[in-house]
């Protein structure tokens, strides 16, 4: 919207030759590529929202499949969020108690949700459009590693939903 443009203009002294925009739709190969990419920030988001100290966090990977993006903007999201709630894998190397890492791997992936096991889209058309009313634990990866260097120990939850991506992707049977 202009309003958000002079705005930033604005608080930014830019003159509006100096500014580009750059919009990457979920829709498009790069909005696609742009939403799974945020697989371990998902996860980071989802640790703090579980009280795990984010400064025990000493480094993190992730990956997550990447679907075809679809002309359609609620089932884009829709495969973009699938791909981390049924596919996305987190590795976190934590440094504090056992008990605390162990909780951790347990608390974080997507199927503590009970919106856990449907398409997306489909739990986003029938909350009508309110994110506010998808349960917040859903917003996780699929499965979860978290090691322990103070201790050496490692834990696994979760775990990868290959039949369900193909069923929702490919229309396969799951």
């Amino acid at each position: 919207p202009r309003v958000l443009i002079d705005k930033v203009l604005t608080q930014c002294g830019l003159d509006p030759a100096g500014l580009t925009i750059v919009l990457t739709p979920t829709s498009s190969l790069a909005g696609t590529t742009q939403v799974v990419a945020r697989v371990l920030e998902v996860a980071l988001h989802k640790a703090h929202e579980l009280g795990f100290p984010l400064a025990a966090i000493v480094d993190g990977s992730a990956c997550a499949p990447l679907p075809a993006p679809s002309p359609d903007g609620v089932e884009a999201m829709g495969r973009t969020n699938d791909a981390i709630l049924y596919g996305g894998q987190v590795r976190l190397t934590v440094r504090c108690d056992d008990a605390e890492a162990e909780r951790l791997a347990r608390e974080l992936p997507s199927s503590s949700s009970k919106d856990y096991g449907r398409s997306f889209a489909d739990t986003f058309r029938e909350v009508e459009f309110d994110f506010y009313k998808i349960d917040p634990g859903l917003f996780a990866p699929s499965e979860v590693w978290v090691s322990n260097v103070a201790s050496g120990r490692s834990w696994r939850a979760g775990g990868l939903d290959m039949g369900l991506l193909r069923s929702l992707w490919l229309g396969a049977p799951a």
